[in-house]
C-alpha cells in the first residue's frame, strides 16, 4: 500500500507536522503554496501551550501570534517512499491515506 496525499486537506505547519519528522526515509517534505485549503473551514487559534498555531491551522501569519507563510503543504517523494504507513499514522488531520 502506498500513501495518498489529499493536498486540499493538508494545512501543514513545517515546525508542527509530525508526518514530516516521522518518515524514516525522509520522503516527506514541506512546501509553501499560495492557495488556501478549499475543502474545509479552519479556524486559526493558538494551541493550549500558547506556543503558536494548532497543528491543523492553515492561516498562519494572522494576528494571533502564529507567524510564517500564508499556506503550507507536505509533499511525498514516491521514489523514496518505502510504503510503511508511518506518515498516515502521524498525520494530525485526514490528509494522508494508505491505498492499494
Amino acid at each position: 500500500m502506498k500513501p495518498r496525499l489529499d493536498d486540499k486537506k493538508c494545512g501543514a505547519i513545517q515546525s508542527a507536522c509530525k508526518a514530516i519528522t516521522a518518515c524514516p526515509v525522509g520522503a516527506i517534505s514541506y512546501i509553501e503554496v499560495e492557495e488556501p485549503i478549499t475543502d474545509r473551514s479552519v479556524e486559526c487559534s493558538s494551541d493550549s501551550s500558547g506556543s503558536g498555531c494548532s497543528c491543523d491551522c492553515d492561516c498562519v501569519g494572522n494576528s494571533n501570534g502564529c507567524g510564517g507563510t500564508p499556506y503550507g503543504r507536505i509533499t511525498i517523494d514516491y521514489d523514496s517512499c518505502i510504503e510503511c504507513g508511518v506518515c498516515a499514522d502521524e498525520c494530525c488531520g485526514t490528509a494522508i491515506d494508505m491505498i492499494d
